[in-house]
């Protein structure tokens, strides 16, 4: 069984009404993505299905955390990661699907969920790679580059130039 079969919902066998769907999505689920950019990563994502007879709305919630390099100090981190979005899923030509919307055929029984779910794991990566790692119990903060970056926050400005100064006096 492929691993991308879990994320399929029977979706023309689905009554009207809110529904509700879990997924897993572990390092398994990302290497089936070719060049993916997330190799270790373990996410909860709670789907409400809201079908409708003409169309649906999809309401995704994503947590859980990845495995990364910190932007600050460089150290390996288990990256806070959460997101929550909206697709609506509408019935009509496939051409016109957009980031909101996704168009499928009328007669769609299975709806697989697995390529959505990993382009929102992906937007909700920040991309600037920190978090307020002091709160945990053994901070993965690599001091030494800390250290070196509190240093060159600490040089002082050198005077500012005086040819800019002399322009401040020109009367246009």
């Amino acid at each position: 069984m492929n691993v991308l079969d879990h994320f399929s919902v029977p979706y023309k066998g689905l009554g009207n009404g809110v529904h509700q769907l879990n997924f897993t999505v572990d390092d398994a689920f990302f290497k089936e993505f070719e060049d993916s950019h997330i190799d270790n990563g373990d996410f909860e994502v709670n789907v409400e299905l809201d079908k409708r007879h003409d169309h649906s709305i999809l309401i995704f919630d994503i947590e859980g955390n990845t495995k990364t390099n910190c932007d600050r100090c460089l150290s390996q981190i288990h990256l806070p990661v959460t997101g929550n979005f909206k697709l609506h899923v509408k019935h009509g030509e496939q051409d016109g699907s957009n980031d909101e919307i996704l168009f499928i055929h009328p007669e769609t029984s299975i709806l697989n969920l697995a390529q959505v779910i990993y382009e929102f794991v992906l937007l909700s990566i920040p991309l600037i790679k920190v978090y307020d790692c002091l709160e945990d119990e053994q901070p993965p903060c690599n001091e030494e580059v800390l250290e070196k970056l509190n240093e060159e926050d600490d040089i002082e400005e050198p005077d500012q130039n005086t040819v800019w100064d002399s322009l401040k006096d020109l009367d246009l």
